[in-house]
């Protein structure tokens, strides 16, 4: 996304989303979190149940405890956009993997998002390389924050206090935006990338999928498997055969992924489910949701 920036400010709002699952392109927000910022102050917020064309699977109410029921009578997507708009006004947009709630909002709005954002992961990625995980409930654990996960205002509240921790943290080591993405250019472990070697020495660290363990599954529609393996591998990523506890990405082609539409599951997809619920680290995303991430990093 090319309004992906790095800055340090005061006043900002900070985004988070609820949906039924990761995909943009056939999936749905159902519930939107706004924290207004104000000189490192949180003076506004907003929150919003979203009700979504189709009903709500299993898996995302366990996951979030949001049921059917509760967004029977709220309003849909289109509905609320110009509400949500005026609340982020030209502020930057701060989260938590901020690229996937920014790409669910353009979409239920069916136009793009024209606030620059940051991304709270890549920061804490830079400022804590020690930590095996860089999930907000990692993160909040680590640094004693706020942690009720998976309601999207509750979480803006955990990502307000991490923005803050890690400005602080800054400010304590005397380090800048520069000083940040320099700091750690030789502090990461080695990239495990099995059959498949790198065809570049340039490989960005700030990409969505250095160091990120990759699982794929079915027949990707516009690329052979092997040329999407090959250009995880260049990014920094580290391929996987199966789901395990080490994974933090499965890529579903668009055939697996209809088939999710229609109730039906592989084996792989299942097994990330019951990690994710179990607490892993892993998300689940379409081939469509995999081309964006890929052309940004590119």
């Amino acid at each position: 996304m090319s309004n992906y920036v790095k800055k340090i400010v005061s006043d900002y709002c900070v985004l988070d989303t609820e949906t039924t699952v990761l995909s943009a392109y056939y999936d749905e927000v159902i519930e939107i979190g706004i924290l207004r910022v104000r000189n490192g102050e949180i003076t506004d917020r907003y929150e919003q149940l979203i009700k979504p064309e189709n009903e709500i699977d299993g898996f995302i109410t366990s996951l979030t405890g949001i049921t059917n029921e509760m967004v029977a009578d709220k309003p849909a997507i289109e509905d609320v956009k110009s509400d949500v708009l005026a609340f982020l006004g030209s502020d930057i947009i701060v989260g938590h993997n901020t690229s996937f709630d920014v790409r669910f909002l353009a979409a239920g709005f069916h136009e793009d998002i024209a606030n620059e954002y940051m991304d709270t992961m890549q920061f804490a990625r830079k400022l804590y390389p020690d930590l095996t995980h860089h999930r907000l409930s990692d993160l909040s654990e680590y640094l004693h924050l706020t942690n009720n996960e998976h309601r999207a205002l509750a979480d803006c509240v955990t990502t307000e206090e991490l923005c803050e921790a890690m400005k602080t943290e800054m400010i304590r080591k005397g380090l800048g935006i520069k000083d940040l993405w320099q700091v750690n250019a030789s502090g990461h472990k080695g990239i495990d990338i099995g059959a498949i070697t790198a065809t570049t020495d340039d490989i960005d660290e700030d990409g969505f999928f250095y160091g990120r363990h990759v699982v794929f599954t079915g027949k990707l529609e516009r690329m052979a498997r092997k040329d999407a393996m090959q250009t995880v591998v260049n990014l920094g990523g580290i391929l996987d055969n199966s789901v395990n506890k080490n994974t933090n990405y499965l890529i579903l082609g668009n055939n697996d992924y209809n088939a999710v539409l229609h109730g039906e599951k592989s084996s792989k997809h299942k097994k990330a489910e019951k990690l994710k619920l179990e607490g892993q680290d892993i998300d689940i995303i379409d081939e469509f949701t995999f081309y964006d991430i890929i052309n940004d990093d590119q």
